[in-house]
C-alpha cells in the first residue's frame, strides 16, 4: 500500500469521526434551547420548543396575571394587566429563546454551551393601553398646593404648600409595558413636577400678618345701636388662610358659621313669621305673615374678615339688615281653604292622674297641626317620644295582651280620638293599628294604638286643600269625674262619611290563668273576636263608595293572683315547709 493511499484511509478514517459525532451533537441538542436560558428567572435551557413553553406558562401563571405596581411622587399605584391590554406571548418567547431544529454549527454549539436570559414577548392592545395610561393619569396627577392656615382651637396650623405632579403620558405606556410582568416592586413612572406659587416663608409671614392677629380677640358686630360680639373661638372652625401670587387670602364660611349667627344675632333680626291658621274663638281663621329685617348674610362674612387682623379697640364692622319676605304668606294660608268642620270626634276616660298627664301632653302637641295638600300626619312624629323629659309619666298599657305599667300608658286615647276625626273627614288613613284586646270604651273595631317608634298612626291630607286639627282636652278630677279628649279636623269638607260594621265573629274565650307571682295584677277577662268595619263616602246624599278593615281583637285572659284552688301553694326559695305533726 502506497503512501497516498494510506493518507486517504486516514483522512476518510478521521472526516467520519468528525460526521459522526456531529451527527451525534445534532440528534442532542439541534432541536433544543440553550442549556443556560431562562426567562423572568425560569430555566428553560436544554429543552424543546414544546418542553420549554409549557414550563414557561407554568412558571409565569402567578405573575402574568398580578398587577402591575407603579409609584410616582412617593404614591403607590396599580394597573390591572387585562385591563391594560397585557399579556405574555409565550410561544413568541420560546421562538425568542431559540426554540427549533437547526443544522448550523453556530446554533448547536450555542444549544450545547451557550444561553443568557432572556425578556419576554409582550403582546399589547394598544386601545386598552392607552386607556389605562389615561385612568393612570387621573389618579397620578395633581396640581400643585399653595400654603393654608387652619386653626385648631384658637392656635394657627401651618399647611405647607405641595408640589403638583404630571404624568407624562407619552412615555407612561413604556414605562407600564416595561413593569410587567410585575415582580412586586414598584417602578417609576415618567412625572413632571410643578411647583407651588408661594414657598414656606410666605406661609410663616401669613401667620404673624393674619393668623395670630385673628384670634387675638372678640369681633363685634354692630347694627344701629346695637351689638354683638363674636368670639375667637367660635370664628376659628369658620375660618382658613391660604397664599396664592404672594397675597394672603382669608376665607370664612359663613354656612358652618350659620347655627352661630341664629342664635346670637336674635338681638339684632326681626325675623320674618309665616302665615298660619288658628283656632281664634270657635273658628279658624288666617294668621297674617310678618316679613322681617335680618342681618345681610351675604356681607357678614366680609365685614368679619375686615376686622379679624384689626388691633383690640378696632376690631368692629358695621352689617346691614335686609329684608327678608315670609316663606309661607298670608295669600297662600288663605288659598288652604280652611274653613270647616271635616270631621270630629270624642272620647272619655276614667279618672287617674297619669291619664290626664299622658292624654293631655299629647292633646297639647297635636293641636294646631296644620297640613298642606299631601303632607301625611304622623301621630309619632309630632308627640314624640315618650319619656320623662318629654312631659310623660308611667300608665297603664297592653303589652302581649296583658296590662302593665310603662311610660305613655295612655296616650292610645290620643291615638284612637284622632283616627276616628281623620276618619269621619274622610281622609286616607295610612297606618293604624287596633289595640291588641278590645277595650270598651272605644268604638268597637274602629281604634288605634301606638307605640314608640314602631306603631304608628298616620293618615294623609288627600282633600285638596288644607287640614287643621285642633284638641280640646278637659281632665278627670280626683271627684270621680270623667275626662275627655275631643279631636276636630277643619278643612274644606268633601265627603259625607258615616260607619258601619259586620257582626263579631270567631269568638275566642278567654282563659283562666292563677298567677302567684307577688307583682300580679288581676285583669278581668274579655273574649276576643273578628269585626269588619266599613267607612261609606257620600256626596249630596248619594253614596260615592265604600272602604272597610278588619279587626282582630285576642282574648284577654282571666288573671287571678294566687294559686289555683285546691292546690298547695309553693313556699318562697329558701323557706322550708315542716312535716306534719
Amino acid at each position: 500500500m502506497g503512501r497516498k493511499q494510506l493518507a486517504g484511509i486516514i483522512a476518510a478514517a478521521g472526516l467520519g469521526v468528525i460526521v459522526v459525532g456531529y451527527g451525534a451533537a445534532f440528534a442532542f441538542a439541534g432541536d433544543k434551547i440553550p442549556g443556560s436560558t431562562t426567562v423572568l428567572g425560569v430555566p428553560i435551557g436544554g429543552l424543546s420548543k414544546d418542553a420549554a413553553t409549557a414550563k414557561l406558562t407554568a412558571g409565569l401563571q402567578d405573575r402574568v396575571g398580578a398587577p402591575i405596581a407603579l409609584t410616582a411622587g412617593g404614591s403607590k399605584f396599580q394597573v390591572a394587566p387585562a385591563e391594560a391590554g397585557l399579556s405574555v406571548d409565550v410561544d413568541k418567547t420560546v421562538d425568542a429563546a431559540g426554540a427549533g431544529r437547526s443544522l448550523a454549527p453556530g446554533r448547536i454549539w450555542r444549544a450545547l454551551t451557550g444561553g443568557d436570559a432572556v425578556d419576554p414577548v409582550i403582546a399589547k392592545d394598544e386601545a386598552k393601553l392607552k386607556a389605562a395610561v389615561e385612568k393612570l393619569a387621573g389618579q397620578v396627577n395633581r396640581k400643585a398646593t399653595e400654603g393654608t392656615i387652619t386653626f385648631k382651637g384658637t392656635q394657627p396650623v401651618k399647611h405647607e404648600p405641595g408640589e403638583g405632579l404630571q404624568l407624562d403620558t407619552a412615555k407612561a405606556a413604556g414605562a407600564v409595558v416595561a413593569a410587567y410582568p410585575s415582580d412586586g416592586k414598584a417602578k417609576e413612572l415618567p412625572v413632571g413636577v410643578t411647583k407651588p406659587q408661594a414657598g414656606s416663608d410666605a406661609i410663616d409671614k401669613a401667620v404673624k400678618e393674619f393668623a395670630e392677629p385673628a384670634m387675638s380677640g372678640p369681633v363685634r358686630l354692630t347694627v344701629g345701636s346695637k351689638s354683638v360680639d363674636l368670639e375667637p373661638a367660635e370664628l376659628a372652625p369658620a375660618l382658613s388662610v391660604s397664599v396664592q401670587e404672594g397675597k394672603v387670602i382669608p376665607a370664612l364660611n359663613v354656612k358652618t358659621l350659620e347655627p352661630l349667627f341664629v342664635q346670637r344675632f336674635k338681638t339684632l333680626e326681626t325675623l320674618p313669621k309665616d302665615a298660619t291658621v288658628q283656632i281664634v274663638g270657635a273658628a279658624p281663621k288666617v294668621v297674617p305673615a310678618v316679613n322681617g329685617l335680618v342681618v345681610d348674610r351675604t356681607k357678614v362674612g366680609a365685614a368679619i374678615l375686615s376686622a379679624l387682623p384689626k388691633p383690640t379697640g378696632e376690631r368692629r364692622a358695621a352689617v346691614p339688615l335686609t329684608p327678608t319676605k315670609a316663606k309661607f304668606t298670608t295669600e297662600q294660608a288663605a288659598a288652604l281653604g280652611i274653613t270647616q268642620k271635616m270631621g270630629e270626634f270624642e272620647t272619655t276616660f276614667p279618672p287617674a292622674t297619669y291619664r290626664n298627664v299622658n292624654i293631655g301632653t299629647a292633646a297639647a302637641r297635636i293641636n294646631g297641626t296644620l297640613l298642606k295638600p299631601n303632607e301625611e300626619f304622623s301621630l309619632n312624629k309630632i308627640v314624640g317620644e315618650r319619656t320623662k323629659e318629654n312631659g310623660f309619666t308611667e300608665g297603664t298599657i297592653i303589652s302581649g295582651g296583658k296590662f302593665k305599667e310603662d311610660l305613655g300608658g295612655g296616650v292610645s286615647q290620643s291615638a284612637t280620638t284622632t283616627f276616628n276625626a281623620a276618619f269621619f273627614s274622610g281622609l286616607k288613613i295610612v297606618a293604624h293599628k287596633a289595640h291588641s284586646v278590645y277595650i270598651s270604651r272605644y268604638p268597637v273595631g274602629r281604634e288605634a294604638t301606638v307605640a314608640w317608634p314602631t306603631v304608628d298612626l298616620k293618615f294623609l291630607n288627600d282633600s285638596g286643600h288644607g287640614v287643621l286639627v285642633q284638641t280640646i282636652f278637659k281632665a278627670s278630677t280626683p271627684s270621680g269625674s270623667k275626662g275627655s279628649i275631643k279631636v276636630v279636623i277643619w278643612g274644606t269638607k268633601v265627603w259625607d262619611i258615616t260607619a258601619g260594621a259586620s257582626g263579631k265573629s270567631n269568638v275566642r274565650q278567654p282563659k283562666v290563668i292563677y298567677n302567684t307571682k307577688a307583682d300580679c295584677k288581676p285583669q278581668a277577662p274579655t273574649p276576643g273576636f273578628d269585626i269588619t268595619v266599613y267607612r261609606y263616602f257620600a256626596k249630596n246624599g248619594a253614596r260615592q263608595k265604600t272602604e272597610s278593615f278588619m279587626t282582630k281583637y285576642n282574648a284577654a285572659d282571666d288573671i287571678r293572683c294566687g294559686p289555683k284552688p285546691g292546690t298547695t301553694p309553693t313556699p318562697p326559695a329558701g323557706i322550708t315547709t315542716p312535716p306534719p305533726s
